[in-house]
């Protein structure tokens, strides 16, 4: 967990600003203290929208049929990925991290159909374990 945090919510431009040291970190995702803009999408999928800090979340990128969908995984743009190069870590889907909590796999980032407070580097939920589906939860691949 601590390192999905990282990556998603890190600022290190601002490292050590205060003596809490919670400068040290945004607060959404997308490099950013204020809510994203939520996104719209084409008909393919793809964020049509994009601009910087904007997100995929409170059902807004309607497309297929559906009223909110997920959307395709860093249509978003560069001005909304995390400083580290991460796209979409809040919104399009919750992701699993390693993180237990009293025996439930801990979940990240909010998904397509939450709202804003849910993408907050705050909000942290534990629902299950990863044999538990649904299309509002994955898991990002990392490598080294």
């Amino acid at each position: 967990e601590d390192e999905w945090y990282k990556a998603a919510y890190h600022d290190p431009a601002n490292a050590g600003a205060d003596a809490n040291g919670t400068a040290d970190y945004w607060l959404y995702p997308t490099k950013s203290d204020g809510a994203p803009t939520v996104a719209t999408a084409d008909l393919d999928g793809n964020v049509d929208n994009d601009t910087a800090n904007i997100a995929n979340y409170r059902r807004s990128a309607d497309w297929n049929g559906q009223n909110g969908n997920v959307t395709t995984v860093g249509s978003g743009g560069p001005g909304s990925q995390s400083f580290y190069g991460a796209f979409d870590m809040g919104g399009n889907v919750w992701e699993w991290n390693e993180q237990t909590i009293g025996g439930n796999r801990g979940i990240r980032g909010g998904s397509w159909f939450n709202d804003s407070h849910n993408l907050q580097s705050s909000n942290r939920v534990s629902i299950g374990t990863p044999t538990f589906g649904g299309d509002g939860i994955g898991f990002r691949v990392a490598g080294p």
